[in-house]
């Protein structure tokens, strides 16, 4: 995976996704959930896009063996809309492979797959406004790629 990328999707997503939590679910042939931020006027539109059926919701930190598993549509959607009432209070991605963790108030985190041979496992997509615009994508062959806008107002938002 891709040093740089990695590291600037990892900046984004810690520095926007951080202190959200779910505001409004959209079925299609994905799952696409928008998050919120209720204490920070200045967070961007946040969406995350959620192409693939295999997700891990539990303690990551003291379970050695946990895995991604397939899931129902319909167990995706309860496993969901349980979240919504929790902020996301940490975020991370996988350093070989980019699953995306997203840790809840709860403690419990849920781990999207980011590795598919054939299609882009899951996207958050970022915008402060119409200049301003960011795209993380967890790409086939366990790879990351990131796409932003050239404005800088991201950058000055960024922490290390």
């Amino acid at each position: 995976m891709n040093k740089e990328d990695h590291q600037l999707a990892r900046k984004l997503l810690t520095t926007y996704l951080t202190g959200t939590q779910l505001s409004t679910i959209h079925l299609a042939s994905f799952v696409s959930l928008d998050f919120i931020n209720l204490y920070d006027a200045m967070n961007p539109e946040i969406s995350l896009r959620i192409e693939t059926d295999r997700l891990y919701y539990g303690d990551v930190e003291s379970s050695k063996d946990w895995v991604v598993r397939h899931m129902t549509k319909e167990e995706m959607l309860h496993l969901i809309v349980t979240l919504h009432t929790e902020r996301i209070t940490g975020v991370r991605i996988g350093k070989t492979i980019p699953h995306l963790f997203l840790t809840f108030s709860s403690g419990k985190t849920l781990v999207v797959n980011g590795s598919d041979t054939y299609y882009e496992s899951w996207t958050v997509d970022l915008r402060l406004n119409a200049e301003a615009t960011a795209s993380i994508v967890a790409v086939p062959g366990d790879e990351l790629a990131v796409f932003a806008s050239d404005n800088a107002l991201f950058q000055d938002r960024v922490t290390d």
